[in-house]
């Protein structure tokens, strides 16, 4: 349940910050089709974020979950985006092109979770300005 709680929290903050956001609650396998377990958009940019919740990193994703987040992305015309919350941290973004390779698929550690995007990065309130 705690992470529908912090998908919820994401969910408000998009709508406080003019983006239009819907939950998906057939999101983790519920029906056939991909779906990312957030969908936003302001009119001018719409994002599709798959969210986890950990502990401490690394966070692990399997080729599947950033496969169906990529086809669902290209055929909606969102940006692909993981959204990752750690207890006594703020949201982080990871784009996709900064996802390391595993053998079973992709991780997310502590280099990776540094270059990603803050929510006001994400939403392009502020530039990123560490080198990628």
């Amino acid at each position: 349940m705690k992470g529908i709680r912090f998908e919820r929290q994401l969910l408000h903050k998009l709508w406080d910050n003019g983006f239009a956001a819907v939950r998906s609650p057939a999101s983790g396998g519920a029906i056939s089709y991909p779906m990312p377990d957030i969908i936003a958009g302001n009119g001018k940019r719409f994002i599709a974020i798959e969210v986890k919740m950990r502990k401490s990193l690394p966070l692990y994703l399997t080729q599947q979950e950033i496969k169906d987040l990529v086809m669902f992305s290209n055929l909606f015309g969102a940006e692909p985006f993981v959204g990752i919350k750690i207890p006594r941290s703020d949201w982080r973004f990871v784009k996709i092109s900064q996802l390391k390779m595993t053998k079973k698929g992709y991780k997310v550690d502590d280099e990776v979770y540094n270059l990603s995007l803050d929510f006001d990065e994400l939403i392009g309130k502020s530039i990123q300005k560490r080198l990628e």
